[in-house]
């Protein structure tokens, strides 16, 4: 899985990870690049840090690097994303460590500054997905331009990110992984403790500082990250889809269900074939973990030109 240090394959010739996506539930995680959501349909819940946000259609949110988030919708929605590594932006904005960026349209009455952004990031998507005759040179561009805007109308002094030095990142990397290693079984604080020679008592507030939430919550997070999939593309039973996601019984994969998404997971199922997501019976081995799904109709982008 991506998750929770989510990598990229970002080329050096074209420094950017563009998709059109739709989203249903994407675990807490964290990356080194700064990330921009704009919402094109639909509605989203982001979480980052302890912080919650509702974004709608046309609201802009940028996610800076090293910064806990995640997404989950229970509705049909768009988005487009964009991440920029920090590597990046060093090139030609050296300060950019010691700086963050604070975008969230949603929070604004005054839109200019976000309008100018808006367009630009349409155009990065379709030149990255038409990928025309030196199409690396418009990216580059655009980038910059993107860049420029950023530092020019929404930089701040460096907030604390959850997560801020390198040995903070090296231990949450090994507890999530071994997390998403074995999510399908009872695994209990302490056992996570030993892992890392802590106490259970100091684990826990360690964990809860620095993801921003609590084990128990995160852990039933990768859990349902892992439902949600298993749901739409296997037809297998309910309950079997519950136990091997780990949940110790079906009432309660039923309850955190339902709390996140405000209707069963059978409701939820049927609702996602009736709106032609199909599922196709696949072995679980064949699941690499829930990812985003990249949309391929664009028509949405050219109301932002």
């Amino acid at each position: 899985m991506k998750y929770p240090y989510e990598s990229a394959v970002i080329k050096e010739e074209v420094p950017v990870f563009a998709l059109m996506t739709s989203v249903k539930y994407v675990a807490m995680h964290w990356h080194d690049r700064i990330e921009l959501l704009l919402v094109l349909k639909g509605q989203i819940h982001v979480y980052v840090g302890r912080e919650e946000y509702v974004l709608e259609e046309n609201d802009l949110l940028l996610i800076n690097s090293n910064e806990v988030h995640g997404v989950e919708s229970n509705q049909e929605n768009k988005l487009l994303l964009i991440q920029i590594p920090i590597t990046f932006i060093k090139r030609f904005y050296s300060n950019i460590e010691n700086e963050s960026f604070h975008c969230q349209s949603f929070q604004s009455i005054d839109q200019q500054s976000y309008n100018k952004i808006r367009p630009l990031l349409a155009e990065l998507l379709l030149a990255v997905k038409r990928k025309e005759e030196n199409y690396e040179i418009k990216v580059h561009s655009l980038l910059l331009d993107v860049v420029y805007q950023l530092v020019t109308h929404f930089k701040v002094e460096k907030k604390n990110v959850i997560i801020n030095t390198e040995k903070d990142i090296e231990r949450m990397n090994r507890l999530t992984n071994y997390i998403q290693q074995h999510y399908m079984n009872p695994i209990t604080l302490q056992e996570l403790a030993d892992t890392e020679e802590l106490t259970a008592p100091y684990l826990s507030r360690y964990f809860q500082h620095h993801m921003g939430q609590s084990f128990i919550k995160y852990i039933n997070g990768i859990r349902l990250e892992h439902a949600v999939r298993y749901l739409l593309e296997t037809d297998r039973p309910i309950i079997q889809i519950a136990l091997e996601c780990g949940f110790p019984n079906l009432n309660s994969f039923h309850k955190l269900f339902k709390d996140t998404f405000h209707t069963t997971p059978h409701q939820y199922r049927k609702k996602q074939m009736k709106n032609n997501t199909s599922i196709r019976p696949v072995e679980l081995s064949e699941i690499r973990g829930y990812e985003f799904t990249e949309e391929e109709d664009y028509h949405e982008l050219y109301k932002l030109l």
